[in-house]
């Protein structure tokens, strides 16, 4: 049993993106060249497996849909031979504008999906980073492992016993019926065939038992973190350290190969940060804090705590690696006594708020008097389904609020399920990195030493370039939430040098069977 458990469960491998928590697709929004495309890679099962993408072009390039040409390739970012041939997405009949197509994930690790669209405007192109990797294993049915074993048992006993007629009975004429010695010699046989079948099952049994063993060694974990109050100067601190040996040790090849852990390369900064750290306070989920700590050897993160209140949070850390592999550490820490507000923010960009009322509702009043608004264009969240996250911030005139660049980008949203099952940070280019993206687009033959490229990526000017900043005051996160239950949402904007933060709590119904 334990055998064909083995063998039925190294099919069954469940992979999901380890960028965020318990939310394995891609989603990207933004330009395929002169096409304003949403892109979603639904990542496989199992590996090698087989992606779903869905293209939606959008505006003018939407207007074009009928006549465009939309394929998609699959590549990994350390790839040594070419890239795989395109695919052709097709048109979704009855959406127009939509694509869709399939492709296989040969291996785990940092991959990237390439959109290619063809039509009555011209060629664009846009690369979607996509982590894929194997996380946990599912157990064997029992009602198929009876099966299987009994089946085992049939050929066992089948093949014993073949060899026993065939010593027995073979070099005898039709219709003679065999003596004491050849039935001594068969029997003979058939204990020694017994013996060597059960002694290639034991060896077999041992040999992917230590596969197996091996397997469950490589799973992908993300990296372990601690958290502790520390101090600078007379305020508390929060200090994130990536305690994983596996981190710690990274500068020992040997140990790195030992462990599998060729992809914990350098970490580079995404929008000039080379964290993003976010407290959530439970189980109310009332206080929430977003930081950018500084560190010098890349293990320890450490930042002055803005005003909270007391209690347990969760510590979520977002990094990238020089791959493109992104991921989230996770750990809590026992805040004891609230931290009062005064004095400066390790990083301009750090900012917190607490409600202290539960939340609920589609509209949130920010700290300066104005107000954010979810936009529910499709009715109900439903697990599985875009959902279309608009948030509109008006003035308390009613007036669109005129936005400025935070962190790089238009807002920045952090969603979790209450239970904290679902955790991601999204931007309105998606759930992507754009440190990710970019480690993609700018490798070339040369970044095989490690920390080249990081260098350009840091020092890249289109990591600190913002992105447009809608002019009507919307901002829009493209985004499907990946199973039912309730939802807490914070959304983070700037408006004349102030961080504002929108905090929205809802239900996410289960899709229909």
């Amino acid at each position: 049993m334990r055998l064909f458990g083995a063998v039925a469960t190294i099919t069954a491998i469940v992979l999901v993106g380890s960028a965020h928590i318990g939310s394995p697709d891609a989603w990207y929004e933004g330009d395929a060249g002169p096409y304003h495309a949403i892109v979603q890679v639904a990542t496989p099962g199992v590996v090698p497996g087989v992606a779903t993408v869905y293209v939606r072009l959008q505006g003018a390039g939407g207007a074009a849909a009928n006549g465009a040409d939309v394929t998609i390739q699959a590549n990994r970012f350390d790839a040594l031979a070419a890239s795989p041939p395109p695919e052709i997405a097709a048109a979704v009949a009855g959406d127009p504008g939509m694509y869709s197509g399939q492709l296989w994930i040969m291996s785990g690790g940092s991959n990237s999906v390439t959109v290619n669209v063809s039509g009555a405007l011209g060629t664009g192109k846009a690369v979607i980073p996509v982590v894929v990797v194997a996380n946990r294993r599912l157990e064997l049915d029992p009602r198929l492992g009876t099966a299987l074993v009994a089946v085992g048992l049939f050929l066992f006993v089948g093949l014993v016993t073949i060899v026993g007629a065939a010593v027995r009975e073979s070099s005898l004429a039709p219709g003679t019926a065999p003596d004491a010695r050849q039935r001594w010699k068969a029997r003979t046989a058939m204990a020694v065939s017994t013996v060597f079948l059960a002694l290639a099952l034991f060896g077999g049994s041992r040999w992917w038992n230590s596969e197996d063993a091996d397997f469950r060694d490589s799973i992908f974990k993300p990296l372990t973190a601690t958290a502790t109050i520390d101090s600078i100067g007379s305020r508390p601190a929060l200090d994130l350290e990536l305690s994983d040996s596996v981190w710690v040790h990274r500068s020992d090849t040997s140990w790195l190969q030992k462990r599998n852990a060729s992809r914990w390369s350098p970490l580079i900064t995404d929008h000039g940060k080379l964290v993003h750290v976010f407290l959530i306070r439970e189980p109310d989920l009332q206080a929430f804090a977003h930081l950018h700590p500084p560190t010098t050897d890349s293990v320890r993160f450490v930042s002055v705590l803005p005003s909270l209140p007391a209690g347990t949070y969760r510590v979520y850390g977002d990094i990238v690696h020089e791959s493109g592999f992104a991921q989230t550490v996770s750990t809590k820490i026992e805040l004891r006594a609230p931290v009062a507000g005064g004095g400066p923010a390790t990083d301009a960009d750090d900012a917190s708020r607490f409600v202290e009322s539960p939340l609920g509702g589609d509209r949130s009043v920010l700290e300066d008097g104005s107000n954010m608004v979810l936009q529910r264009t499709r009715g109900e969240f439903v697990a599985g389904r875009s959902a279309a996250l608009h948030f509109a911030i008006t003035g308390s005139d009613g007036k669109p609020l005129r936005l400025e660049p935070y962190i790089g980008m238009a807002g920045h949203a952090v969603v979790t399920r209450d239970d904290g099952a679902v955790f991601v940070h999204l931007h309105p280019a998606g759930t992507i990195s754009m440190a990710s993206q970019m480690a993609f687009t700018m490798r070339q033959p040369g970044d095989s030493v490690v920390g080249r490229l990081g260098q350009r990526i840091n020092a890249s000017e289109a990591m600190a370039s913002p992105v447009d900043i809608p002019g009507n005051g919307v901002v829009s996160f493209p985004y499907a939430f990946p199973k039912p239950g309730k939802y807490h949402m914070w959304v983070q904007v700037k408006h004349a040098g102030r961080i504002l933060t929108g905090a929205f709590a809802f239900e996410v119904l289960p899709a229909a069977e």
